[in-house]
């Protein structure tokens, strides 16, 4: 499978795991809502790039609906990150997501560094619906994950 192939694979795993995980209580945010975040992130001195998570929790989105509402919830928000298990992989994934592998963006990890415990990774196996919430310490080690630097180029 070429890098297009696995780029489309993944969106599309992507897409199917939106339903499964709103059943868990996560919603991918508005672009109004993320606005919002950014501006409230920014009103407490923290930078984040909007394109560098996918989720919030349901039971706060309706607070990030105004600038205002964002501002007051901006100790609450946590923003989490996507990487789905596709229910058609080969090779099972083991326990505790091993044999998972994923790329991280430049706007991912900047936002785990910048918020701290308020960005979370979510691994989700589309194959179970299993789950696991984790920060970019739990995983971003040579110890624990295969770690090498890659680019991701998407010619505009």
């Amino acid at each position: 499978m070429n890098h297009s192939k696995n780029y489309d694979k993944g969106k599309e795993n992507e897409r199917d795991s939106w339903n499964v995980l709103r059943e868990k209580g996560y919603v991918r945010p508005t672009s109004k809502q993320r606005k919002n975040v950014l501006n409230a992130f920014k009103a407490i001195g923290k930078t984040i790039k909007t394109r560098g998570y996918d989720l919030i929790r349901a039971d706060i989105s309706h607070k990030l609906e105004s600038a205002i509402g964002a501002i007051e919830a901006v100790h609450d928000i946590i923003l989490y990150e996507l990487k789905t298990a596709g229910a058609s992989r080969k090779t099972p994934l083991k326990e505790n997501f091993r044999g998972l592998g994923f790329t991280l963006s430049g706007s991912e990890k900047q936002n785990a560094e910048e918020l701290g415990e308020q960005y979370k990774f979510v691994f989700l196996d589309l194959a179970t619906e299993d789950f696991k919430i984790s920060k970019l310490e739990d995983w971003f080690t040579p110890e624990i994950s295969r770690i090498y630097p890659t680019y991701s180029i998407f010619i505009k």
